[in-house]
């Protein structure tokens, strides 16, 4: 039987986010205001001016657009995908992985050490949720650390294709709760 789950998290923004998109906005207004008044002053090229004040604050959005994510969790007979889904225009693949090759699996808590592994961050940053990690042995980045924020859907899927000594780390119920009205 073929076993398929989707997810797309949104990664929340967090203090550094927030920080590059004052300093982006700000450097843009300076840059924007210093060429229209340095082309005032030379008295000389003013739709120039304009428009390369323009561009600066057209580029100024797109990248502050740019810090909005989403990734993109896509689980197929035992293999785990990883998009990261920038401003919702572009895809970047981060990573394709066996779930029966982990080596570890559990609850990502600030604390958690993994050593000189390779990490993969796609998490949704969010403290409400909750973070897992897995290690892994991947073919290109050699022992690697995924650090993702799968809901309990996928984690039951991703459950059942783990190896046997590792598959009792996830306490989830296998079945979902149903309400009862």
């Amino acid at each position: 039987m073929d076993s398929f789950k989707e997810q797309i998290i949104k990664k929340e923004n967090t203090s550094h986010d927030n920080m590059l998109r004052f300093l982006i906005s700000f450097a843009a207004v300076a840059l924007g205001f210093g060429v229209i008044m340095f082309t005032i002053s030379a008295m000389a090229y003013l739709p120039l001016a304009i428009f390369i004040a323009g561009a600066i604050i057209y580029g100024a959005v797109h990248l502050m657009q740019n810090l909005n994510l989403e990734y993109e969790y896509i689980f197929t007979n035992g293999d785990l995908d990883i998009d990261k889904v920038i401003a919702a225009r572009s895809r970047k693949h981060l990573i394709t992985l066996k779930v029966n090759d982990a080596t570890d699996i559990g609850e990502y808590k600030e604390g958690v050490s993994g050593g000189d592994k390779s990490v993969v961050l796609a998490s949704a940053m969010n403290s409400e949720l909750t973070d897992w990690y897995m290690d892994f042995k991947h073919a290109e980045y050699g022992e690697t650390r995924l650090v993702f924020t799968p809901n309990d859907d996928m984690l039951r899927v991703i459950k059942t294709h783990l190896p046997r000594n590792i598959r009792n780390k996830v306490n989830i119920p296998d079945k979902p709760e149903e309400d009862f009205e």
